[in-house]
């Protein structure tokens, strides 16, 4: 499994938007994180539909985020933009392989799948700007021993 690039922008507005306590316009957004206006606005939409960032309109306006970092949960922003989280299409709809029930590899499959989805649903924005924080410290520390 790989994340798309959406996927992938979509975490870094949301991460960019934690780290601000007022509203960023689009263009600063994407500047920030790397993409274009029009892209940028596109995924800002979805996760603006999606209640997880807020909007308002007029030359003061922009984006911010809904909730705290703590309360948005990975998955549910990976889930906006992929069509499947699955590793492999034996773990789509059954049907699709006659031997899932007596496959070793489906059965293994299935376990990294979950651990995966567990992960990502575990984690929150908030859960990645502290570990991103704690590594820092620890080179910080390795630096200066």
């Amino acid at each position: 499994m790989q994340l798309t690039m959406t996927t992938d922008y979509a975490l870094r507005c949301m991460m960019y938007l934690a780290g601000k306590e007022e509203v960023s316009s689009s263009p600063e957004i994407g500047e920030a994180v790397g993409i274009n206006k029009m892209f940028v606005q596109k995924v800002l939409r979805v996760l603006r539909d999606a209640g997880v960032v807020s909007s308002t309109h007029g030359g003061t306006g922009g984006y911010r985020l809904a909730k705290k970092p703590e309360e948005i949960v990975l998955l549910d922003i990976i889930l906006l933009f992929e069509k499947t989280m699955k590793i492999n299409r034996c773990l789509e709809l059954k049907g699709c392989c006659e031997r899932y029930e007596t496959c070793p590899l489906h059965a293994y499959y299935t376990e990294v799948q979950k651990t995966l989805e567990d992960y990502f649903g575990r984690d929150t924005l908030q859960d990645v700007i502290d570990h991103r924080k704690t590594k820092r410290d620890e080179q910080n520390v390795m630096i200066y021993s």
